[in-house]
């Protein structure tokens, strides 16, 4: 009852309250860790004026963006579906904080990575520009931004609702299957945006 109580304090309490709440669910050390060694990437890049370890660190951090964003709706999800509730309940206060944070500091490196690429500007540009590469870059922002408005706070709303005195197993079925075709547009979004950054890249 008191995990049950807590869900739903957090769930009505404020951004920061909730952040901290999801900091602590998934260890602090791991959450901070989230954003701290990618950026660190990002960073080094940026202070030895290093392109290639730039261009390294983006294909990277979008690699595992990518997989992940793919994998947790195909694989992870359905799974977590065919346990029992108290099994997926388990899991899922455990997975989700953790998932959340991950998938936001890699997708937040990626495109700020990406950025620094694609504008000359900055001095570590990678030799591309016009619109196709503005494209690719829109895309990977618009991806960034759909990606915390609306899958992360899906993966949220069925983790308070875990948490909740008397979990509502037919709210469950209906975010999984909301994950499910929020994952199929990621996906082709995603596929779409390595076929034009494939594109200029080779010309």
């Amino acid at each position: 009852m008191a995990v049950a109580n807590e869900g739903r304090h957090v769930a009505e309490s404020g951004f920061v309250e909730r952040v901290r709440h999801l900091a602590n669910a998934a260890n602090p050390a791991f959450a901070a860790g989230c954003f701290l060694v990618p950026l660190a990437f990002l960073a080094a890049s940026l202070g030895l004026a290093n392109t290639e370890l730039l261009f390294y660190t983006h294909v990277a951090a979008g690699a595992v963006w990518f997989g992940f964003a793919l994998i947790f709706p195909a694989l992870i999800g359905p799974t977590l579906g065919g346990l029992d509730e108290e099994a997926s309940a388990a899991v899922n206060t455990v997975l989700i904080p953790k998932a959340v944070f991950f998938l936001v500091g890699v997708s937040l490196t990626t495109v700020l990575s990406g950025t620094v690429l694609l504008t000359p500007e900055i001095g570590l540009g990678y030799g591309f520009g016009g619109a196709w590469s503005g494209l690719a870059l829109g895309l990977g922002w618009g991806l960034f931004a759909f990606g915390l408005a609306v899958p992360h706070r899906l993966q949220l709303s069925a983790y308070y609702e875990t948490l909740s005195s008397s979990p509502d197993a037919s709210k469950l079925e209906s975010i999984e299957q909301k994950n499910l075709v929020v994952g199929l547009f990621e996906g082709a979004v995603m596929l779409a945006l390595i076929a034009l950054m494939t594109g200029f890249r080779l010309g």
